[in-house]
């Protein structure tokens, strides 16, 4: 039971965080900016991805767990009755994964990046160049949502049985 709340509470914080990072911040962050914004969007990148990529390993760890739980209740008859389902749910969190991937490690590392570097007096990115970034980030995010939500939508039916 504690697995599953705990489960929950990280599939809540991810959903809403990649969402609202998606939907309302990034859109405010698109365009030509000024120093100052671009440094604002590189502290919130620090901190917002650290903490949807804790989320997504916590998780895979108990949805592993969960599975695991899973796997006893059925015994022999867990693959016959839970295969479709569960092959779906693990291929869309490994997309998931690979796009979350992309987003945090290819697009926001080179954001905040850029933007120490320009705090710093070296050049920084194009306006153009850091227009398309943030447009590609924003739609990771977006993807991540709903591919998120995909997830937990085959995760209540896995657990409903």
């Amino acid at each position: 039971m504690a697995l599953a709340a705990v489960h929950l509470l990280a599939a809540a914080l991810y959903f809403g965080g990649t969402l609202t990072l998606g939907a309302t911040v990034l859109p405010a962050f698109r365009g030509e900016l000024d120093a100052g914004r671009r440094a604002t969007l590189a502290r919130i990148l620090r901190v917002a991805h650290p903490v949807s990529l804790a989320c997504l390993g916590v998780l895979v760890l108990t949805g592993a767990g969960g599975v695991t739980a899973l796997k006893g209740a059925y015994g022999g008859q867990f693959a016959a009755r839970w295969f479709g389902p569960l092959a779906l749910k693990l291929l869309l969190v490994f997309v998931l994964l690979l796009v979350a991937s992309y987003e945090y490690f290819g697009l926001g590392l080179r954001l905040t990046r850029a933007a120490a570097r320009e705090a710093a007096g070296e050049g920084g990115l194009a306006s153009g160049v850091h227009a398309r970034l943030v447009a590609r980030l924003q739609t990771a995010a977006l993807a991540n949502g709903l591919l998120g939500a995909a997830a937990s939508v085959l995760g209540l039916l896995l657990t409903r049985g």
